[in-house]
Parts: structure tokens; C-alpha cells; sequence
């Protein structure tokens, strides 16, 4: 595989300082990876992006609960902005990709301030849904691919090979150590002050973040005049990576509706047994226990192949998810929370892997978003979905969702595989 091009055009895995040289028998630590160049300043600005996003979800259901009385309305605005973000990752990642990674991130940040200051206004003046559901969906359309671009910056930090899944093991585990944070903070200023200050707080957060990625996370010039033809054929390129990578984003889809369901479900049995603080710290363990997962998986070097561990890891996420019904059953059982987390960053720490395997350098930012793609329209749906439900049939039925949904997609990924194997970019060696 070729390796990303420095803005001097050399390769990065054969700079002789600051970087680190890369070899298939280099042993994987989280020190030296983070003894390289750039690597604290991308993780603490990427990682203030991620805090934004984690507040902003169980803030905006909050937030649109508190003026409407509806969870229904709030679990289609959630739905709007997760689907939305993820239907246009790859647009947004392609931009980054296009015109350079600071320019690209810029200018969608720009757009999400704009849009999240009238979200703001809409929701302390409006009742009605429709305006509520239509610009949350353009929050999310204008949502800077901050995650993306800091997976694909670190083959700039340190090049290619076992400390690259190391150093996105790492990204993972801080990911979700900042959207454990991200739900109890929101629900604590929701709690403390009112819903729509922690919204306005995770929109601020996240303005913040653009200005400080921007400045420290490795430049890229654009690709226009590199690689025009392979740029600008966006249409099969996109239509290219979907057929390579069923195997990687169906799974990724299935989970996407788990966490949906869950990110719902969670707050409405929440504020029936403790109030908008407790749900804080209920969404909390889901990203704590995959942070507790990924920091564990990512301590060593696996020799299986990526697509054989991204199949047991699913299986053992919907093992994980199969006793939450009884958390409605007895609140008390919510610790339950942590366990059903522990896959998840190792799931996605693979899915990167193999969408890093398949895609063409000149965009990696656009395939690496196909991840956030799948996850977040799974997400939309299952948001929108447990919206509608948790009013109308038992929690206990509700949270028996994530397990069908996780089960259900691998298995339509065994069918598939069984009926057309995937490309040599993810078939198991």
C-alpha cells in the first residue's frame, strides 16, 4: 500500500526525524506512539470535538423535549442530525480531502456555528417540530469531519502498520472517554441550569474545537491538482468503496441502530426514575466500557485478520446487549451499561482498519467518513425509532432491540459473504 505524501511531497515512513519508522515486526505501544510529533496536540483538539458531539446528543433530546413535551419530536430531531451526519460524511470528507485539511474543516465549521446559533433560537421560540427536525438535520449536514480527519492524520504522525492500529486504538479509547464525559456533563447542565444552555454549550464546544484542530493537526494540500481524475470521479468512487465493503458497514449500520435506540431509551427511563442528571451518567457507561475494551485490545498485536476479529467482536456486542431489558426491569441493574460498551471500540477500530485497506490514497478522509456514514444513519433509525416506541410498548421491549438489531446484521454479512466473498481488501487470509 502506498502512504500518505508530507506537504514536501516525502513519504512519512521514510522521514529520518520526528517520525517513527515503521515494520511489520515493530511492536505496538501506546508510549511511543505517543511519543511522536503532534501526537498529544491531536488527540486533546480531536478530543474537544468528540466532548462537543457527546454532549450535544442527550442535550438535544433534552433540549427538544423541554419545549415541545415530546420524546416522539425529540427522537426524530436526533435521528434528523445523526442521519444526516452521516449521509453526508463522505461529502464532508471529500471536501477535506479536496481542498486540504484545515481549509476543509474551516469552512464547516463556519457553517455549524451558523446553523446550530438558529437551532438555538428555533428551540426557545418555536413549539412546532418540523422547523426543529429540518434544521437539526443541516447541524448535522454542516457537522466537521473532525474524527475523520484525525484517524487519517494519524498514517501522517506514525505511518503505517501495527502502531497505526495501536495509535486508532488510542483515538477510540479517547473518543469515548470524551462521550462518557459528554452525556453527564450535558446532563448535569441540563439539570442544573436548563436543557438548552448544555445544547449551546456542546455547538460552542465544538467552534472551539475547529479553530484549535486547525492549527496543530498535520496540514494536507488538496488533491485537485494531484490526482484529478481518481478526485474527482465522485460517483464511482463512492459507488466503488460501497461495493467493497459491505461486509464492514452493514455491521456497523446494525450497531448504529443499538446505540440509537439506546441513546433514546436510556433518557426516557431515566427522567421516569431520577431526573435528566441520571441519564448522564447512564449514557456514560456505554462509552466507558468500550474505552475499558479499546485500551485493552489496543495493548496488543492480534494476528487474525481484521475481518475475522470485526466478526467476533460484533457477536460479542449483541452478547453484550442482550441483558439490558433488565435495566427497565430494575434500574438499578444500569451498570449492565459498561458491559454492553466493551466491543464497541475494538469494532471500530477494525472497521477503520479495513476502510484504510480498500480506499485509494488522495481519500482517505471521504472513506474513512463511510464508517461514520454507516454508524450514524444506523443511529438516525434507531433514534427515531425508540422515539416512537418508548411511549407505545414496554422499555423492557425496547431495549430487546439493540441485541436483534446487532444480530440481524451479521447475519445478513454471513449471507452476503456466502453468497458473493468480499474482495481481497477484507476476505480473510
Amino acid at each position: 500500500m502506498s502512504v500518505y505524501l508530507t506537504h514536501s511531497g516525502v513519504p512519512v515512513t521514510q522521514r529520518g526525524e520526528g517520525l517513527i519508522r515503521m515494520s511489520a515486526s515493530s511492536r505496538s505501544s501506546y508510549r511511543v506512539v505517543l511519543s511522536a510529533p503532534s501526537a498529544w496536540p491531536l488527540l486533546a483538539t480531536a478530543g474537544l470535538a468528540r466532548l462537543s458531539m457527546g454532549m450535544l446528543g442527550l442535550a438535544l433530546v433534552l433540549s427538544v423535549h423541554d419545549a415541545t413535551g415530546s420524546f416522539g419530536t425529540a427522537g426524530l430531531t436526533l435521528g434528523a442530525f445523526a442521519l444526516t451526519a452521516g449521509v453526508f460524511a463522505p461529502v464532508r470528507g471529500r471536501l477535506v480531502d479536496r481542498v486540504g485539511r484545515g481549509s476543509g474543516i474551516r469552512l464547516l465549521g463556519g457553517s455549524f456555528c451558523l446553523v446550530g446559533s438558529i437551532l438555538l433560537l428555533l428551540i426557545a421560540t418555536v413549539r412546532e417540530p418540523a422547523p426543529l427536525i429540518l434544521v437539526a438535520a443541516a447541524l448535522g449536514a454542516s457537522a466537521p469531519p473532525i474524527s475523520a480527519a484525525a484517524r487519517t492524520a494519524w498514517t501522517d504522525v506514525v505511518g503505517r502498520g501495527p502502531r497505526l492500529s495501536t495509535a486508532l486504538s488510542l483515538d477510540t479509547v479517547t473518543d469515548e472517554l470524551l462521550s462518557l464525559a459528554g452525556p453527564v456533563l450535558a446532563g448535569l447542565l441540563a439539570a442544573t441550569t436548563m436543557p438548552i444552555v448544555a445544547l449551546a454549550a456542546a455547538i460552542g464546544t465544538q467552534v472551539i474545537a475547529v479553530h484549535s484542530f486547525t492549527r496543530v493537526a498535520p496540514a494536507t494540500q488538496g488533491t485537485r491538482s494531484a490526482a484529478p481524475a481518481r478526485v474527482r470521479a465522485l460517483p464511482w468512487h463512492v459507488f466503488s468503496v460501497q461495493l467493497r465493503l459491505p461486509p464492514v458497514l452493514i455491521p456497523l449500520f446494525a450497531a448504529g441502530i443499538g446505540f440509537g435506540i439506546i441513546d433514546v431509551a436510556v433518557p426516557a427511563l431515566a427522567l421516569g426514575h431520577g431526573g435528566a442528571a441520571s441519564a448522564g451518567w447512564m449514557l456514560a457507561l456505554l462509552p466507558a466500557g468500550s474505552a475499558l475494551g479499546g485500551l485493552v485490545y489496543g495493548r496488543r498485536v492480534w494476528s487474525s485478520p481484521p475481518i475475522i476479529q470485526y466478526r467476533w467482536l460484533c457477536l460479542a456486542l449483541a452478547v453484550g446487549f442482550a441483558p439490558l431489558p433488565l435495566i427497565a426491569a430494575w434500574v438499578p441493574l444500569w451498570p449492565l451499561l459498561l458491559i454492553a460498551g466493551l466491543a464497541i471500540a475494538p469494532i471500530m477500530v477494525n472497521g477503520y482498519l479495513l476502510v484504510d485497506r480498500a480506499s485509494p490514497d488522495g481519500g482517505k478522509t471521504e472513506a474513512a467518513a463511510w464508517v461514520s456514514t454507516a454508524n450514524n444513519s444506523g443511529v438516525a433509525f434507531g433514534s427515531a425509532l425508540s422515539g416512537l416506541l418508548v411511549t407505545r410498548i414496554p422499555l423492557t421491549a425496547v431495549f430487546m432491540l439493540p441485541t436483534v438489531a446487532v444480530l440481524a446484521g451479521l447475519t445478513a454479512t454471513f449471507l452476503m459473504h456466502r453468497a458473493a466473498p468480499a474482495d481481497g481488501a477484507i476476505k480473510p487470509s
